[in-house]
């Protein structure tokens, strides 16, 4: 094989310009970005250009010492050809010789670099002041790089500042490399590299400069030496890792400017120099993509942060070693990496052991997981923790402990957040402020966009690191009661009458809650804060939908207040209420709700407290209406609006019509309850009210206009019903309250849109509600969800799919003795039955329906039990049953004012236009027709 000569030469071919010992690839005099294995590959071929390499050859060259699958070549030549644009305009580089390699084609020219007088491609001098080679391409930096230009050419000093790992050399060699390709000539003829990362002391910083510079320092004043050299050149000084030796430096720089007036100085530090004049970019760290539910690779990549991550795992890996549904986990990686570049590189060195799943799992443990940089780093950029440890030992002693304690805010804190947590002991509130302040100089703590008072934030890495410290520091303890007070306060102002920001910042307070939380029911913790801070968190977990979370850590409470002598009723009450209404939406605990409601009920009568007395009466009805005891259901609304006229809430009242209504529907009583829901929606603020939301579990005005449309469809206003459907959706993103929503689309969008017909928006609605419930774990409705898809199937001619959905669904929710809906669900699934001919088990739910009309022929399903009954008697040639059931249901509907499901049946009939319309004006009554003409009209 061809030895590559790497001296210093250029080859070119077509309008490239390639320097193998540089590593740098030029078109047309401007850099080319290429991965470093096909770089390799391409130095090789060009070196032997007219020669046929084999793939044992080029393997040898691009992944030496390691064995890897020869596709893994085709994978890289491919990645040439792309980016010599091979094959373009009648332009071939690379051909493929079948069964023996590949070989360069394309005539190859060499000579030497370029003296230093041609800024295209040549270093400005030989020796320690060059600037390192250009790294290669850089992602996501081309607006900093255009920014700093412009301020690099107009100012005397810039500095670029961030966080270690950021990225702050790479971006500095990027724009070095930038500046040689523009045609515009800058105000100085050279550039002097100075390198100070590998200095243990400041007293180095003289010899480091006059070492780039090529000076002979004369006598003790180094400093002398240096300026009067300078003082006659026009050179671009730039001073890189400056941070941990930032008082010598800023010496030689402040002489600089006063006597070397064409001297133009640009430094890299993880804080400004805070030198007159200096002009401060501070660099931050890569764009990574938000959270998402589902999130493919592709659509990560428009992040820069997984450009660069998934860039560096291809290089290692070849390009097959991620798949499109890596997307969350590549996303995830690069949020708990804060987008740092060193750290992503870092992590993408162990994509090979983890993959993209376990290694957004194992870095938990980040600071075990991010070894292993690359071999010739300086040991601080080995590891992430060398990184960070750099950074915290040069603060101060009191920055130390300010970082340390400040490390137990999982969010955004202010000013006044700080003091309440760290000024204690050794620190004042003034040592707080001034501390931030210089950890917001010197890239530790960041500031975070405020529409108010100041707010900052630590990027999750430097979090990690500061609370390492943190548990090994005595302070510790002290420091989590604090913080544990501190959301205990935050959770008592989030309660009274508040702006929607500040209801948008509680999902902030979520992470601190969980944090504490964590640490008082830990062994070392104080579970008598934990309970305190779960009681004070209910209101915030039910305005956020978190059902799940709000009933582990209830759970959680209960056990350990019952651990206590000196238990406090009031405590259990408000924990079991809040139990209770967690309990409902899992599918497995559903049935144990009952037995929690009664016993909440009882200690609310025991304490005399009227406002858990309507919270448990509440749950009673819910509980009632979940089990389909509707009589009793309607007991419990009239208690709980006999209970209301004593509460200091008078919208109690008007809730207490909204549960009266609601139960009448599905006893059949459409117009008593249509006159209990409107006057409840006549007296009822609108639209939200953030208490009622945590108290009765979603916004009373949804759940009426949801009743609304159900009752309007069932009395035959079909197309009042889907808008008032949409008006309830509506309403619910517009609070952005996710269990209203559910609510909304569960009882009301998604099965009016069934009925209606309307497949298309019944699509849209379940996807949203599918969506919806698996993000929030709301297992009882998403079991609906799946009966709604099995439907929609259904009536999309797709019984293999839809049956199946329905049947699963039908018996999920007789298992959990969720019966609300449950008839329902049913008679969707024997009309998909009938349709397929399965008539046995149809007959079969049919009967079990019928068995509950015999104990109550009111039930809102009545008159479609008879119908469907009916149906399926005639089709069984049981002629006589069939037309007497057929009238039953009819005489049930105009008894009942349900009109509407033999309004649907004659819109889906098969008969012609005309026919039809006489059946709906046989239905509806004289005097009302002029109520349906929407309807009559559409059929």
């Amino acid at each position: 094989m061809t030895r590559i000569d790497r001296s210093e030469e250029v080859l070119s071919f077509g309008s490239f310009e390639l320097m193998p010992s540089r590593r740098i690839l030029l078109e047309s005099g401007k850099p080319v970005g290429i991965r470093s294995r096909a770089l390799d590959i391409l130095c090789l071929l060009v070196d032997a250009s007219g020669q046929i390499l084999s793939k044992d050859d080029l393997l040898a060259r691009a992944w030496p010492s390691t064995f890897v699958a020869e596709a893994n070549v085709r994978v890289q030549i491919n990645e040439l050809r792309r980016v010599l644009g091979d094959g373009r305009h009648g332009r071939r580089y690379i051909a493929t010789v079948p069964n023996r390699g590949y070989s360069f084609v394309e005539t190859v020219r060499r000579r030497p670099v370029a003296p230093p007088g041609n800024p295209a491609i040549a270093a400005d001098r030989a020796g320690a002041g060059s600037p390192p080679a250009w790294p290669g391409r850089i992602i996501g930096r081309d607006r900093s790089i255009q920014a700093l230009v412009k301020q690099v050419r107009q100012r005397r000093l810039v500095t670029v500042v961030g966080t270690g790992g950021v990225g702050k050399t790479t971006l500095v060699l990027s724009l070095i490399a930038q500046m040689r390709q523009d045609g515009e000539k800058p105000a100085w003829q050279k550039i002097v590299f100075v390198d100070l990362a590998s200095l243990s002391d400041g007293q180095a910083v003289p010899s480091a400069f006059a070492s780039a510079l090529g000076v002979v320092l004369a006598g003790d004043d180094a400093l002398s030496s240096i300026v009067n050299y300078l003082g006659e050149e026009a050179c671009l000084l730039v001073i890189d890792n400056c941070e941990h030796v930032i008082d010598p430096v800023v010496d030689i720089v402040e002489a600089i400017l006063c006597h070397a007036p064409n001297v133009f100085l640009l430094a890299t530090s993880r804080e400004p120099l805070r030198v007159a004049d200096e002009w401060v970019y501070r660099l931050q760290p890569l764009a990574a993509p938000p959270v998402a539910a589902t999130l493919s690779l592709d659509e990560a990549l428009a992040y820069p942060a997984a450009t660069l991550f998934v860039e560096r795992v291809c290089a290692r890996c070849g390009s097959m070693a991620l798949r499109d549904d890596d997307g969350r986990f590549v996303a995830d990686i690069c949020r708990r990496l804060d987008g740092i570049p060193l750290a992503l590189e870092l992590a993408a060195g162990r994509f090979e052991a983890f993959g993209a799943r376990g290694l957004a799992a194992v870095l938990d443990n980040l600071f075990a997981v991010l070894t292993r940089g690359e071999r010739k780093a300086l040991p601080r950029q080995q590891t992430l923790h060398a990184t960070l440890d750099w950074s915290f030992n040069l603060l101060t002693t009191r920055d130390q402990t300010l970082l340390r304690r400040l490390a137990v805010f999982s969010n955004r804190f202010t000013l006044a957040s700080a003091s309440a947590i760290a000024a204690w002991g050794e620190l004042s509130t003034t040592d707080v402020t001034e501390g931030i302040a210089d950890l917001v100089s010197q890239s530790l703590i960041s500031t975070a966009p405020a529409e108010e008072e100041p707010s900052f934030i630590l990027l999750e890495t430097t979090r990690a690191y500061a609370r390492e410290k943190l548990a090994a520091a005595p302070c510790a303890t002290e420091v989590a009661k604090r913080h544990a007070r501190w959301c205990l306060d935050l959770l008592a102002e989030t309660e009274r009458p508040a702006d929607p920001a500040r209801a948008a910042d509680e999902l902030g307070l979520l992470a601190d809650l969980r944090a504490a939380l964590n640490w008082a029911f830990s062994p070392h913790g104080d579970a008598k804060s934990g309970v305190s801070l779960t009681v004070a968190a209910i209101p915030l977990w039910l305005r956020l939908s978190m059902v799940s979370e709000c009933r582990e850590r209830v759970e959680e409470a209960l056990a350990r207040h019952g651990d206590e002598d000196d238990s406090d009723d009031e405590i259990v009450l408000k924990l079991q209420t809040a139990r209770g209404w967690a309990l409902m939406y899992n599918a497995g605990t559903a049935r144990q709700t009952s037995d929690v409601w009664k016993a909440a009920h009882g200690l609310a009568e025991r304490l005399d407290d009227n406002d858990y007395r309507l919270r448990s009466l509440w749950g009673l009805w819910a509980g009632n209406m979940k089990s389909a005891a509707f009589e009793t259901a309607l007991e419990s609304a009239f208690q709980f609006k006999s209970a209301a006229e004593h509460s200091l809430d008078s919208d109690d009242l008007a809730i207490g019509d909204r549960l009266i209504g609601t139960s009448l529907h599905f006893l059949g009583d459409q117009e008593g309850a249509r006159h209990h829901i409107e006057q409840m929606l006549d007296r009822y603020p609108a639209p939200g009210h953030r208490s009622h939301i945590a108290r009765y579990q979603v916004a009373p005005r949804i759940a009426a206009l949801m009743t609304l449309s159900r009752v309007l469809w069932l009395q035959g206003y079909l197309g009042a019903a889907a808008d008032m459907a949409a008006a309830s959706i509506a309403e619910a993103r517009s609070l952005d309250h996710h269990l209203s929503l559910c609510y909304a689309l569960a009882q009301s969008a998604c099965p009016i849109a069934l009925l209606n017909g309307d497949l298309e928006q019944a699509e849209r609605m379940i996807d949203e509600l599918v969506e919806e419930t698996t993000r929030h774990r709301l297992e009882v409705w998403h079991i609906y969800a799946q009966a709604y898809r099995g439907h929609l199937h259904s009536l999309q001619r797709e019984p293999d799919d839809g049956l199946p959905l329905m049947q699963r669904a039908v018996d999920e929710l007789r298992s959990a003795r969720f019966m609300q809906h449950h008839s329902g669900f049913v008679l969707a699934l024997v009309e998909a039955l009938i349709s397929v001919g399965q008539s046995d088990s149809a007959h079969v739910l049919l009967d079990e329906q019928l068995a509950y009309l015999e104990r109550d022929s009111r039930l809102w399903v009545a008159p479609e039990i008879l119908r469907l009954k009916g149906e399926l008697a005639l089709r069984l040639g049981e002629q006589t049953s069939g037309e007497a059931l057929l009238d039953q249901s009819l005489i049930l509907a105009k008894q009942t004012g349900q009109l509407g499901w033999h309004i649907r049946s004659c819109l889906r009939s098969s008969k012609s236009r005309d026919d039809r319309l006489r059946e709906i004006q046989k239905i509806v009554p004289r005097s009302l027709l002029s109520h349906f003409d929407a309807e009559i009209a559409n059929a």
